[in-house]
């Protein structure tokens, strides 16, 4: 009976995933917050109850805190999904759903597919609901100042993923644990996930979540040759701007002051300017040198570690790529997230001075 009732009210555009039953719980409690407000079940009641569920061990709620995005949910929010946690019934089961709402529902099966789950979670549902909600004036002002955007929480998803409650666990994963063969038994979780403080605790974190690659892919064969390629690449682009700064200053004091212009080049990095705006400003130092008289090393050198920086970006660039699963993803791309980012650490700077950060 209850199952029917749900099917009714989320409409004809159910998704082919199974679901977990802490989603069913998140959905429950959706309707129970709309309920209490006497409306229909619209995003931002989804995005609530899945980012503020009662129990702490879910996938969303371990993502929530992996990306330091629980810091800026009041904790008036959590005690109201919690009391709609337990108040929830056969009564508010029955609350409509909104169209955004139901086509957030309707998304689930992309984002499952998207992670390479079977089982629609708590944490497709809190992709869907962000991915839906940039359409929706009340939820982009939820969300704005948390910077959450859908590659940073797949991301964190992957890094999660053997961490979550057995309410919130893949089905495939739900095997006898002593089976004869070692291949028929389930993925190592932890049934209780342990109580520890995870995710970003300094403002500097959270302004770095989305540049940062985590180790979920790691197994993968190709992702690992990358990263031990990219730690060479970070190790000898080091060395390179020691031998740039060491050779500038020879330079500007023995030779020319007009030495110093190359730190331009220098700060005009991946994660400030676009490729277009490097290369221009580099073909325009070296007609100044010629100009300007300053020395060739100087100009090889850092024309050497510009290089270093390109192959830096672009390795950097294919680990996030296998991260957030979005082989499209772009450098423009990854400095708009990290403009979010920024912005999400100010805002976490200022709760903290003002002493709001919520420990949840």
């Amino acid at each position: 009976m209850t199952r029917t009732t749900e099917e009714e009210s989320t409409g004809p555009a159910q998704p082919a995933a199974p679901r977990t039953p802490a989603l069913h719980r998140c959905v429950e409690v959706a309707q129970a917050l709309a309920h209490g407000e006497g409306g229909p079940v619209d995003v931002v009641h989804l995005f609530f109850s899945v980012a503020c569920d009662n129990d702490s061990a879910t996938r969303s709620r371990l993502v929530m805190r992996a990306t330091g995005a629980h810091h800026f949910v009041t904790d008036d929010t959590y005690r109201t999904v919690a009391e709609a946690a337990g108040g929830r019934g056969a009564r508010t089961r029955a609350v409509p759903l909104a169209p955004a709402a139901v086509g957030v529902l309707s998304r689930l099966e992309y984002w499952t597919t998207r992670t390479g789950d079977d089982t629609a979670d708590t944490v497709h549902l809190l992709l869907a609901c962000l991915e839906t909600g940039a359409g929706d004036k009340e939820m982009r002002k939820t969300t704005r100042t948390m910077g959450l955007t859908e590659r940073v929480v797949v991301s964190n998803a992957m890094m999660v993923r053997h961490e979550i409650t057995a309410a919130d666990r893949q089905s495939n994963h739900r095997g006898p644990i002593l089976s004869r063969r070692r291949s028929d038994r389930p993925a190592p979780y932890h049934f209780e996930a342990p109580h520890r403080v995870i995710g970003p605790r300094k403002g500097r974190s959270i302004s770095l979540r989305s540049q940062m690659s985590s180790a979920a892919h790691i197994s993968s064969r190709l992702h690992s040759h990358l990263v031990r390629l990219h730690v060479w690449v970070l190790c000898w682009q080091q060395l390179c701007i020691i031998a740039v700064l060491s050779v500038l200053i020879w330079a500007s004091l023995t030779r020319t002051p007009w030495s110093t212009l190359w730190l331009i080049s220098l700060m005009t990095r991946r994660q400030t300017a676009p490729l277009t705006l490097r290369l221009v400003t580099d073909a325009a130092l070296v007609i100044a040198s010629v100009l300007l008289d300053v020395p060739w090393p100087l100009v090889v050198v850092t024309l050497v570690c510009r290089v270093l920086d390109l192959l830096d970006g672009r390795l950097a660039l294919l680990e996030i790529r296998g991260d957030a699963g979005d082989p499209s993803l772009t450098e423009g791309t990854l400095r708009s997230d990290r403009r979010a980012d920024r912005g999400a650490a100010n805002f976490y700077r200022a709760l903290k001075i003002r002493r709001r950060l919520t420990p949840e």
